[in-house]
């Protein structure tokens, strides 16, 4: 690669070119977690995918120079005849090697073609289905039905108790109770997982237990629910069924959560569960249908039906 292209993908990443391979890796991170947004718009979209094609470039380039130092150290021994020993070794690692290159080849072409196959077909019914109602993150101990479907049934059964809906996409991030004796080693990587899912994944609502409920609101991720609350919803809702935190804005408790537990509609639904709370992302875009979930499931509940 020249220079100036090398020059112009640093300048579009905003980095200098002395920039360390950490500062690197910290501006591919922050592009790949924006590239996962279900919200870009087509402009934003291309800017992002350029200046990942810009580190990528920058990586090469690193990558090649590194391989060029190690060949001229490797045969800088022979002097003037270092061009001579390198293309001699070139010649017998090749003629070794061509076979198994071969065979690795015609291995990688079979596996790549079943793989680019079952894109496509993928690709086939992703769009023969119809559009997201909600995209949910169900995250806590909740289990899912796996010999029945798992997931996927999970999001049949709750799109259909819904008037109107279509479908539903739902993300299962398990996180186990905690014991007495705290967060064990194993609690702590199930965590660790779904921190990086939750960072990563932008979803309409997250349904949640009391101890995730708790862990997630007090890092601001949840849509404050008051005028809600006060509103629509207002002759559904008992104490019994609002869960409130304390915002770090002002200091003041709001709601951030509806427990729809006794729902007969939720005990319906192919899943293990002690208690489910619905809570709207902080920056959702699809408040209504998420309001309207929430109110189908509270319209279902044994005191409203009295």
């Amino acid at each position: 690669m020249d220079n100036d292209n090398l020059k112009q993908a640093y300048q579009l990443l905003d980095l200098p070119e002395n920039a360390s391979r950490e500062e690197l890796e910290r501006v591919f991170d922050i592009l790949l977690r924006k590239s996962r947004s279900r919200h870009l718009d087509p402009g934003e979209a291309e800017e992002i995918e350029q200046k990942i094609q810009a580190y990528k470039r920058i990586v090469e380039a690193d990558e090649q120079r590194k391989i060029e130092e190690l060949s001229r150290k490797r045969y800088e021994k022979w002097g003037k005849f270092a061009g001579t020993a390198e293309k001699v070794d070139d010649f017998f690692r090749l003629y070794r090697t061509h076979v198994i290159i071969g065979l690795i080849a015609v291995v990688a072409i079979i596996f790549g073609t079943n793989a680019y196959l079952d894109h496509r077909e993928e690709q086939k019914r992703l769009a023969a289905l119809p559009p997201v109602d909600l995209s949910i993150i169900l995250a806590g101990n909740f289990m899912t039905d796996d010999q029945n479907g798992g997931v996927d049934a999970l999001e049949q059964a709750m799109a259909a108790q819904i008037p109107g809906f279509k479908r539903v996409e739902i993300e299962n991030v398990y996180l186990p109770p905690q014991g007495e004796a705290g967060l064990s080693t194993a609690d702590i990587a199930y965590q660790q997982k779904a921190m990086a899912v939750i960072a990563s994944t932008v979803p309409d609502i997250y349904i949640t237990d009391a101890p995730t409920f708790e862990w997630l609101s007090n890092g601001g991720a949840f849509f404050n629910l008051d005028d809600v609350a006060n509103g629509e919803l207002k002759g559904l809702l008992t104490e019994d069924n609002i869960v409130k935190d304390v915002s770090d804005e002002d200091n003041t408790e709001h709601v951030y959560g509806i427990n729809v537990t006794d729902s007969t509609l939720v005990k319906d639904l192919p899943l293990g569960f002690n208690e489910m709370i619905i809570s709207l992302r902080g920056d959702t875009k699809n408040e209504d249908k998420a309001i309207e979930l929430i109110k189908h499931y509270l319209e279902n509940l044994p005191k409203a039906a009295e």
